[in-house]
C-alpha cells in the first residue's frame, strides 16, 4: 500500500494548476476540517515569503508552541513542505495522511486533487494529528485560488510583489497584487510590504474594507503605519539613519515577521524573534556551503529575485563580508522576460570580472526548463567577455565549475555561485549530499545553552 500511495501522489502531478478551491474544500470537509484545529499566519508575495515564514515558525517554536510550517515547492524531499518545529515530518506520518486523502478522494463523487493540493492536505492532517498549536502557511501560486486560503488565518502578510506567473496571475503588477491580496481576512490584521508602485498600493488597499486593521511596513524607516494613515506625509530620512539605501531580503523578512508578531500581540514569540533570525537555516537562499570550493546557492527564480540576489552579492563584497564568486552555474525554468532575468547577472559578471559560466538546465518542475544551449546563447548575446559553456548534466556542470574554481586558485579556490530555479538548487544539494550526511532540511539550528543542553527540548 505504501508504494501505491506514493505512486498515487506522483500521478497527481499530471493535473497541473487548478484555479479553484472546490476540490480542496470538499476533501477538507470529508476529512473533518483539520484546518480548523489551529490558528495560522498566512503569507503571500513574490519574493522573501519563504524566509519570512521560516523565521516566524522558528520564533513560535522557540517560544514553546508546537508549530507547523507549510511551504512549497521543495528542494530535495516532498516532506520538506510539511515541517513541525523545524523538521520535515517523517515518511510514516506523510504516508498515513496520504492514505486518508486517497480514501477521501474516492468517495462518490470522486474528487481528484492536484499534487500541490494533496501536499497541503497532508500538512493539515499532520498538524492536527501532532497537536500543532500554531501554523505558518505559505501560498503556492498567487492567493485567490490557492488551497491555503482555506486555513483559519488570524493574520496575513504580503511580501514584495513582482512580475511572475503572468500567464495565470495577470500581465501587470497591479493585477498580480490583486490576486495575492485576495488572501486578506476581513477584520483580521494584514501587514504588507510598502510598494513604490502606486497601482500596486491601490490594488492592495482596495482589498481591505477596514483600513484600521491593515498596516504598511516601510523597511527603510523601520516603521509600520495603518492604511488609514497612508496618505499622510512622512519626514525625510535624517542623515544619521541606519539605512543606506539597500538591505538583504533576509533582513526584510525578519523585520516583517517581527512586526507581524507585534501586531498580533504574540509577546513570547516576539521576544524570540532575534534568536529565531540567527538560528534560521533556510536552504537554497543565499546559502554558503564548504566544499572542494566554497559554493553559494540561491533560488533566484524570477527577474526581481535575480536582481535582489546579485545586489546582495555585490553588497557583501563591498563590505568585505564575502568574496565575489569566480565561477557561475546557471539554470532556470521558462521566463516571460528572459532578458530582464539575465540582466542583473550580466551586470554582476562584468562588475565582478567573472570569467567562467556553466549553463545547465534544471529538472522539469511546475514549469519547463529553458534549454541550456538556448540560455547560453541568450547570455552570450549580452556581450560579456566570460567563457560560457552549455552542459545539460547538472552533475557535470557542477564538477566542471568546481574544477575551474580550483584551477583559478588552488590554495584559496574562488566561490562557485549556483543560481536560478529552485529545482536546480535542489538537484545541486542532492549531488553535494550524495551520502545523506548533511542536514539541509531542518530549518531551526538548535540553540545550545551554556551547559550544552538544548533549551527548547
Amino acid at each position: 500500500m505504501t508504494d501505491d500511495v506514493w505512486s498515487w501522489l506522483d500521478s497527481l502531478k499530471s493535473f497541473g494548476y487548478n484555479p479553484s478551491l472546490d476540490n480542496t474544500a470538499t476533501l477538507l470537509a470529508r476529512l473533518d476540517m483539520p484546518q480548523h484545529s489551529f490558528p495560522a499566519v498566512h503569507v503571500a508575495g513574490s519574493n522573501g515569503k519563504g524566509t519570512c515564514c521560516a523565521i516566524l515558525a522558528n520564533a513560535f517554536t522557540l517560544s514553546g508552541k508546537c508549530t507547523g510550517l507549510f511551504t512549497s515547492p521543495h528542494l530535495m524531499s516532498v516532506n520538506e513542505r510539511v515541517r513541525i518545529d523545524g523538521s520535515p515530518i517523517p515518511d510514516i506520518l506523510f504516508e498515513d495522511c496520504l492514505k486518508q486523502i486517497q480514501e477521501a478522494s474516492k468517495i462518490d463523487p470522486v474528487v481528484s486533487p492536484t499534487f500541490y493540493e494533496a501536499t497541503f492536505l497532508v500538512a493539515m492532517l499532520a498538524f492536527r494529528d501532532q497537536g500543532v498549536e500554531r501554523a505558518i502557511i505559505e501560498t503556492g501560486l498567487g492567493g485567490r485560488w490557492d488551497s491555503t486560503r482555506l486555513v483559519d488565518a488570524d493574520c496575513c502578510i504580503l511580501t514584495e510583489i513582482s512580475l511572475e506567473h503572468t500567464e495565470i496571475l495577470g500581465e501587470t503588477l497591479a493585477e498580480i497584487a490583486e490576486e495575492k491580496a485576495a488572501i486578506v481576512r476581513q477584520g483580521r490584521p494584514l501587514l504588507a510590504t510598502w510598494p513604490y508602485d502606486n497601482s500596486v498600493r491601490k490594488a492592495i488597499e482596495r482589498s481591505v474594507r477596514d483600513h484600521d486593521t491593515a498596516w504598511w511596513w516601510r523597511g527603510d524607516r523601520r516603521r509600520a503605519f495603518k492604511f488609514s494613515n497612508a496618505g499622510k506625509p512622512f519626514r525625510p530620512l535624517s542623515s544619521k539613519t541606519w539605512y543606506d539605501g539597500w538591505m538583504p531580503y533576509q533582513q526584510e523578512a525578519y523585520q516583517l515577521a517581527s512586526m507581524a508578531l507585534y501586531i498580533m500581540g504574540e509577546k513570547k514569540a516576539y521576544q524570540e524573534i532575534e534568536r529565531a533570525r540567527t538560528h534560521t537555516n533556510w536552504p537554497g537562499r543565499m546559502q554558503w556551503i564548504d566544499h572542494d570550493a566554497p559554493i553559494l546557492l540561491d533560488c533566484a527564480h524570477n527577474p526581481s529575485g535575480m536582481a535582489r540576489a546579485c545586489e546582495q552579492i555585490r553588497f557583501l563584497k563591498s563590505r568585505d563580508m564575502a568574496p565575489m564568486p569566480g565561477v557561475i552555474v546557471l539554470g532556470t525554468t521558462m521566463q516571460k522576460e528572459l532578458d530582464a532575468f539575465l540582466q542583473p547577472l550580466v551586470e554582476l559578471i562584468v562588475e565582478g570580472n567573472i570569467g567562467h559560466i556553466y549553463v545547465t538546465q534544471p529538472p522539469k518542475g511546475r514549469k519547463d526548463p529553458v534549454d541550456c544551449k538556448r540560455l547560453a546563447e541568450e547570455l552570450r548575446s549580452h556581450g560579456t567577455d566570460a567563457e560560457i559553456i552549455a552542459i545539460g548534466s547538472i552533475d557535470l556542470a557542477l564538477k566542471n565549475a568546481l574544477g575551474t574554481a580550483q584551477q583559478l586558485d588552488d590554495e584559496l579556490p574562488q566561490p562557485v555561485l549556483c543560481i536560478g530555479s529552485i529545482y536546480l538548487i535542489g538537484a545541486i544539494l542532492e549531488i553535494i549530499d550524495e551520502d545523506g550526511l548533511m542536514d539541509f532540511q531542518n530549518i531551526l539550528i538548535t540553540p545550545e545553552g551554556e551547559d550544552g543542553v538544548d533549551p527548547i527540548a
